[in-house]
């Protein structure tokens, strides 16, 4: 029952027929809520009974309202912006009738202070309510949500429920979509654009065309890329998937996305080193400079880089040398042979010369004291060393951008410019052959200011540029026993306000590969076999907890003249061998990591359309079908253990585990045509999954482990998977609307 009676609103004086706008209405109903509240909490005080009953009534009903709407109702879809407008719009012609209302009160003689203070009680007391029910609608749809992902028979009809509804949602969508004339089905070749997160200017395109109530509904972009995902899924387009250059015009290249010339800590000029990387028949090399002047710190006399580099200006005091790489790279890129990448090496570093500030391989904890990071909650014995120095905790580790001709410089210290002055003394200033590139200068590990100046650039093919994040630590820097504040500091996570952030302008906008093998970065020799401690698939799966959309690479890392020199490589699965092609496949996430690019590679795709890398929406295919194409020298005696990982609640700080394995022979392999097969796999719709393969190989000959890492096939709800505030208040407080007893609306 109402908590203020009417007559506590004032009695009414005849006002010789005025008649009022809305606006003086509002405006004079508005100086009398102050005094309307005052009154509104003395009644409550008044009657604590009466109020107790009036609340406990109102949250329960918005509550169950919210739980029910919670349980059936898929989150952030068209369904629930029209349940939301459903009951919006009763609330908005009620709230207007009683203000015309009002002012036909006053046209008939009630004086307009009393039918403003009239109002004022009313609005009170129905913003408390709404209040009431927002706190009980908020709270009753995650419930209901909870119970549609719980592990019982009562889950599993929400989900049923949830999922026949998305699918009604996509049918209507595509018919509207078809009847407007603005939607055109997707065909095979475009796939890709269907794969992949919006960039920026997609997502502006997408934020354009949608309205204020949208905006607040959907992510950018969410509601095409679903539409176009479900019209490809239901065309059945016969498209086969393989990675020989099949019917989807892809294939697999091989080589690595790290690397470092004399104009940083490195040995040898890019053109030279591109050129041996191709003669050595490499397919993609890249040369990633650091960015910061501190980068040869670690070398000293007797190091082989330092006479290399004598007399060479390191490129922040030389910037033209970052224009020389790029000049040098398109020089070697020899389109269908060989492809030249330029990057730069970003972060918080220390002596980057010497181990790049942190350790890149593993080490036993118990021989390194306190400093050790010892993680049980990850059940693993030995873990990475890390410092946690507080002046590092603004960004830790290190980033490679890619193809940007922008030269991003990181700050730490004041330059003096000395050894520039002395180098163009003595004439050793290299001639400017090329143009100087624009310099920006940001102060070290502040990711936030560089993504700020990042977001006004485009790489040289006019797209968004892509990042990898380097030697990932995720053990050390999720260290349990670390103070909580200091940790996730990797990446760049602490300049940012809070890790939405990070995640909505540094990870989703621009990150789209990790390292997860190791190239023994100091290591002068080459070698013929990939170490065990250089492989590190747990931070791969913790970056992917995280919620970071990134496939799985190998970074050589060379410092020391060998762009090849290991077995391992990044097997990139793209259509052309060309700067735009492999560019492509970075940015739509199709790579592997390897341990022989000659013995070991593949391809994994999901129910015959979408290959590794994809974002699938659950409303489109709640399950995968998942197949793995193993490709390399597969000789009959060879041994194979293929294993598919899954997490199947991103972002619950539970890493991937294995869902499914096979052990099969290299005839086994050859009978069933080079592709193995897994049962179903059936998304929870509520929950954001990730799924990729590993396979090892066990040469017959020499017993030699090689082990590969497919990039995810994520399966997730692309326009959100909570309910927005907006659709949990309006579910709760429609309520109000129903007859309920002992309530008065």
């Amino acid at each position: 029952m109402p908590l203020v009676s009417k007559s506590a609103a004032g009695a009414a004086n005849q006002n010789n027929g005025t008649e009022v706008s809305t606006v003086e209405l509002l405006q004079e109903t508005a100086q009398h809520i102050p005094d309307a509240s005052v009154a509104f909490a003395k009644e409550i005080y008044a009657k604590p009974a009466e109020a107790l009953l009036h609340v406990g009534t109102t949250l329960v009903t918005s509550a169950a309202m919210g739980a029910a709407l919670g349980y059936v109702l898929p989150a952030r879809g068209p369904a629930a912006m029209v349940i939301g407008a459903a009951f919006t719009i009763p609330v908005i012609v009620s709230g207007y009738g009683r203000i015309e209302e009002a002012r036909t009160q006053i046209k008939s003689g009630v004086s307009l202070d009393d039918a403003s203070k009239r109002l004022a009680g009313e609005a009170v007391v129905g913003g408390f309510d709404l209040g009431i029910s927002l706190i009980g609608g908020v709270g009753g749809t995650e419930m209901g949500s909870r119970l549609a992902r719980h592990e019982s028979a009562i889950g599993s009809f929400g989900q049923t429920a949830q999922k026949l509804i998305q699918k009604g949602e996509n049918e209507t969508l595509v018919a509207l979509a078809r009847l407007k004339g603005s939607f055109s089905e997707a065909p095979a070749a475009n796939i890709g654009k269907i794969n992949v997160l919006a960039n920026a200017k997609e997502a502006e395109a997408g934020a354009a065309a949608l309205t204020p109530l949208e905006k607040g509904m959907f992510k950018p972009g969410a509601l095409t890329r679903r539409l176009e995902q479900y019209s490809f899924v239901n065309k059945n387009i016969e498209r086969t998937l393989d990675g020989g250059g099949g019917g989807d015009g892809m294939q697999m290249y091989f080589g690595s996305l790290h690397g470092h010339s004399r104009y940083s800590d490195g040995m040898g000029l890019p053109k030279d080193l591109y050129a041996k990387a191709a003669a050595q028949g490499q397919h993609v090399t890249t040369i990633t400079d650091h960015n910061h002047a501190a980068a040869r710190g670690g070398i000293g006399h007797g190091d082989a880089r330092a006479k290399d580099q004598a007399g060479t200006p390191i490129n922040t005091e030389n910037p033209i040398s970052y224009a020389q790489t790029f000049a040098d790279a398109t020089a070697t890129t020899v389109n269908g042979k060989h492809v030249s990448l330029v990057g730069t090496e970003m972060g918080t570093t220390g002596k980057t010369g010497a181990e790049h500030g942190h350790t890149h391989g593993m080490v036993n904890p118990e021989t390194v004291g306190e400093k050790a990071v010892v993680s049980s909650a990850f059940n693993l014995k030995q873990a990475r060393v890390e410092s946690n120095e507080a002046a590092h905790l603004g960004g830790v580790n290190h980033i490679n951008l890619f193809e940007v001709p922008t030269f991003f410089e990181a700050i730490r210290e004041p330059k003096t410019g000395l050894r520039s002055f002395i180098m163009r003394a003595v004439g050793k200033e290299p001639e400017p052959v090329v143009t100087v590139p624009d310099v920006i200068k940001y102060n070290d590990g502040d990711y936030k200011a560089m993504v700020t100046h990042l977001d006004k650039i485009v790489d040289k093919t006019g797209n968004t540029p892509i990042i990898q994040l380097n030697h990932p630590r995720y053990l050390a820097d999720e260290n349990p026993t670390t103070a909580a504040w200091a940790r996730g500091r990797d990446y760049g996570q602490k300049s940012f306000k809070n890790q939405k952030e990070w995640l909505e302008r540094f990870a989703d906008k621009y990150v789209r590969q990790i390292e997860l093998i190791k190239g023994g970065a100091l290591k002068e020799n080459p070698v013929d076999k990939v170490a065990t401690g250089d492989l590190d698939p747990t931070s791969f799966a913790g970056y992917i907890d995280k919620k970071v959309h990134a496939s799985p690479t190998f970074g050589r890392d060379f410092h020391f003249g060998e762009p090849v020199g290991n077995p391992g490589a990044t097997g990139f699965y793209a259509k052309t061998l060309d700067k735009p092609g492999i560019l492509e496949a970075m940015r739509e996430r199709r790579t592997i990591a390897t341990t022989s690019s000659k013995n070991l590679s593949g391809v994994m795709t999901a129910n015959d359309k979408f290959v590794m890398g994809s974002i699938v929406d659950q409303s489109v295919v709640p399950s995968l079908s998942l197949k793995m194409q193993i490709d390399g020298v597969i000789e009959p005696t060879a041994a194979y253990k293929v294993k598919l990982w899954g997490d199947t609640k991103i972002g619950d700080g539970k890493l991937a585990t294995v869902l499914q394995e096979k052990d099969l022979t290299g005839a086994d392999l050859l009978q069933m045509a080079k592709t193995v097969a897994f049962d179903p796999i059936t998304g929870k719709v509520g929950h954001n999954s990730a799924y990729y393969v590993e396979v090892h190989r066990r040469d017959p000959i020499t017993a030699n482990l090689d082990r590969m890492w497919t990039a995810p096939i994520w399966l997730e709800q692309l326009a959100g998977s909570k309910h927005t505030l907006y659709t949990s208040w309006v579910t709760g407080s429609g309520s109000q609307l129903l007859p309920l007893p002992g309530q008065q609306h």
